[in-house]
This record gives structure tokens, sequence and C-alpha cells, in this order.
């Protein structure tokens, strides 16, 4: 079967209080990607670093039938997040730290139509790595760690130091409205959205608690969420980028697959964990939710 994505990145242990309930959960980049890849109908690999005695967080992909290569590593990464009165306030204490990614951990990426990176905090993967990673496939990154420094027991909001030579070798790029304020300097996404697609990548996802914007060339759109409660904040980004990859990967345009993104990522807002539902619930949500004035061209 050919290879849609090869996804790289710390599948984690993780916890979280969310409006004063806490919870353990499996977490990571990839696992939220993978999951809703699968389920949407794309054919996903994960390549992951982990120890041993935490390989059962690895059970759901497995049982979903996702293919997965595990290299082992002397820990596992983990993290504890704090939410604040907002979706987008959050507080990250750091646990763990998995093995970082070298250019040596590709070979496990065999011809796919996308290679995904998607870093939790700045060592996980470095300038050579990206580099030899756009060799491969279309380079697709989820830049969240990279403006997440480890300090201590705690994480840094950083900017990207090396970011303008990284972001040349990316095709497909996603952050989340914090992210492009701290790389960009400013909160205006529309002005954020055209200075990251400035910088190299021909397509520029941001997700806000509104919705997701996409800039491609001069085209800019956005399309909002539409959930009544959210209960599963957790995976958002992950949840959109990997809808947004799916519906590409399908032949759709830019504004359907925008709308089937946005579409994905609200199921999955009304619930705690990965996406649950397939294609075909996405596409019968679109039509009984969204209408063609929803997709805003700004």
């Amino acid at each position: 079967m050919e290879l849609d994505v090869c996804a790289l990145g710390h599948v984690t242990r993780e916890s979280e209080r969310f409006r004063g309930v806490y919870r353990p959960f499996t977490g990571g980049p990839p696992y939220f990607l993978s999951i809703a890849l699968k389920r949407l109908g794309s054919n996903v690999r994960v390549v992951t670093k982990l120890a041993k005695e935490d390989e059962h967080l690895l059970k759901e992909l497995y049982d979903l039938g996702i293919d997965v290569l595990v290299i082992p590593s002397r820990y596992t990464s983990s993290f504890h997040t704090e939410y604040g009165r907002s979706l987008d306030e959050r507080t990250l204490s750091v646990l763990s730290v998995a093995d970082p990614f070298g250019i040596e951990d590709l070979v496990h990426c065999l011809k796919p139509s996308y290679v995904y990176v998607g870093p939790l905090t700045t060592g996980d993967f470095n300038l050579e790595f990206m580099q030899e990673a756009r060799r491969v496939a279309p380079l697709v990154l989820d830049v969240q760690g990279f403006t997440r420094r480890v300090v201590g027991s705690r994480i840094e909001y950083v900017d990207w130091e090396w970011k303008l030579e990284g972001m040349r070798h990316v095709d497909v790029f996603k952050a989340d409205a914090r992210e492009a304020s701290i790389l960009t300097g400013t909160e205006d996404l529309v002005k954020a959205s055209e200075m990251l697609r400035s910088w190299g990548p021909r397509e520029v996802l941001i997700t806000s608690s509104e919705g997701v914007y996409l800039r491609a060339g001069s085209r800019l759109l956005f399309t909002p969420f539409k959930v009544d409660i959210v209960k599963g904040r957790v995976g958002r980004g992950d949840t959109c980028l990997a809808s947004y990859l799916h519906a590409r990967l399908r032949g759709m345009g830019y504004e359907n697959a925008l709308l089937f993104a946005a579409a994905a990522t609200s199921l999955k807002l009304r619930e705690q964990g990965p996406l649950r539902v397939g294609e075909s619930e996405v596409l019968a949500y679109i039509r009984s939710s969204y209408l063609d004035t929803d997709v805003r061209r700004l």
C-alpha cells in the first residue's frame, strides 16, 4: 500500500488539568495526527522514540492497524498541562524528554507523499534533519516544539532561533495563534500568515480558538470551528493538520480542504482524545452544519 504520510515525533505520557478535572492520557503530535489520518482513510506510518516500559502507550495505534516503528530511547517524553481561563492559555511542566531524532531515522520513511515533523521541544529536530527530510518528500511541519525550550522542569516559550533557515525547507506549515505571534512578533493573524508564507512554505495553517486560517499564495481563507461544548482541547492542531493533509491527498482544493479540516476538528473538540469519526461523518457534518459562506476570503 502506498504510504501517504511518514510522521516523525514523540508519542508522550501526559496529564492535564482542564476546568478543574485531572486526567492522565497518551499524547504527542504523531499520536493525534496518525489516528486522525487512519480514521479518515489515509495510510500513515509513525516513527517515534520512547522507553521500553512505555510501549503500552502505542496500544491504540496498533489496535487501529497503524504502522509504528519504535526507536528505543532512555526516556519517554512526558508533560503535564494546566489550562487557564481560555483554551489557548496553558502552562506546561516537563517530566522527562526522549532522545532527539537524527537523519539516520529517515531511513524508516519509504517513499511517502509527505514527511511530517512534529517537535515538542527545541531539541527534537535540527536543521540538517529538516534539509534531509525535504529530500525524501514534501515536508510538513507543526512548529510548536520549536517555540518550547526546556528550562529545568518547565517550558519557556521562545522564538525559533533558526526559523528563516528552517522555513526554507517546509512545504506545509502549521502553528497555533500563540506560536504564530511568537515567530512573527504580531498578534494580527492576517499579517502573521503573510510573514510566515514569505519565509518559504507554500501553505500556512494557523489554528485559533475560533477556527483555522489558511494562507496559500496570495489567498487567505478562514473557516470557523462549529462546536457547542469543547471537551477535548488537546490534539486540536494535530487533528486539524491531519484532516487538511487527508483532504489534499484526496485531491481537494484549498477551500474544500480547509472546510474539511475545520469540520473534522469541530467533531474532535466535542470529546477528549483523538478523532473518533471517519471521512463520511465529516462530510455529513459539513452538509448539516456548514454553509458556502463559512469559507471566508480575507
